[in-house]
């Protein structure tokens, strides 16, 4: 019993000591792309750059022309580059100026972590088995904290199509149905059909074949009792960021949705950072990841 308890918690002991109080440190990497080297004070040779690699002061970083880097500081603020060029760790650090925050550590390891070992963090969801041509990225339930989310789907079929997407309450009676002409919706839940509704039951349809659909999803707003707590660590977090968020922060924003389990809220924030940064192929690699850890649109 003891052993499995140690081995329960040590991927969060491993997180704690990545940022925790004797982090030997200043940054480590989110996300790259091309070809991107760093070099030790005690190495002559330049090292590939991977998700997770941890740089210290003394260490220099060097991105290739087409290349990408993006960076979390201790503070949990985040730093892209997409100039080629050599850059001191050193001097970048000095413009930080900020103190270690516990919250904005705790989800930037937490997203290394899920992209570093994503085996340890492959999830078993409650999904539909049906062999459906659509399938929504969502599990057969879930919560929902954010006031608007993307619901996106797969659709099987080579062409596209127009789709409609219905929503119906509890006791199975149309609240509301909206057109799309992509694989994908944004959802304002103060929409006046549905904002007065505990429970949405949804599913997505062919426009013009109405016997293509896909299976029903539960979607839960959640209560502001509900999401008391969430909401303290998310302003916590949303403090760090102090503005305006970039593609970078919507990773950490996604990885502590996922943490808590509010899957269609990370799926958004991933939608976010390849909208926030359209040409960087790696926040489309990381929602893929996402994905398919979290077993959606299977």
């Amino acid at each position: 019993m003891k052993n499995l308890l140690f081995f329960s918690l040590f991927p969060f002991l491993s997180l704690t000591l990545v940022f925790g109080q004797d982090v030997k440190f200043t940054f480590s990497v989110l996300a790259y792309e091309g070809e991107v080297f760093y070099r030790t004070n005690t190495e002559k040779e330049w090292s590939l750059i991977e998700v997770g690699t941890k740089l210290d002061k003394e260490d220099l970083v060097k991105i290739e022309k087409g290349g990408y880097l993006g960076l979390v500081h201790q503070s949990g603020k985040t730093v892209p580059f997409s100039k080629a060029g050599t850059y001191e760790i050193s001097r970048l650090h000095q413009r930080m100026n900020l103190e270690p925050s516990v919250v904005a550590q705790k989800y930037a390891v937490s997203y290394i972590e899920s992209v570093v070992n994503p085996a340890n963090n492959a999830k078993e969801t409650t999904r539909s088995v049906e062999n459906k041509t659509l399938k929504m990225y969502l599990p057969n339930s879930v919560d929902v904290f954010s006031p608007e989310v993307v619901l996106r789907w797969k659709d099987q079929e080579e062409l596209t199509d127009e789709y409609e997407v219905v929503f119906k309450n509890m006791f199975d009676e149309v609240l509301m149905v909206m057109d799309a002409t992509d694989t994908k919706l944004w959802l304002d839940f103060d929409q006046e059909a549905i904002a007065s509704e505990r429970l949405l039951i949804v599913s997505v349809q062919k426009k013009l074949h109405k016997d293509i659909q896909s299976s029903s999803y539960g979607i839960k707003h959640m209560t502001p009792d509900e999401s008391a707590q969430i909401e303290q660590e998310l302003k916590e977090l949303k403090l760090v960021f102090a503005g305006e968020e970039s593609a970078l922060d919507k990773l950490i924003l996604a990885s502590f949705y996922e943490q808590n389990n509010l899957l269609a809220d990370a799926l958004t924030c991933y939608e976010y950072a390849i909208e926030l940064s359209p040409e960087i192929q790696a926040f489309q690699n990381a929602y893929d990841q996402f994905v398919f850890r979290n077993g959606l649109g299977l």
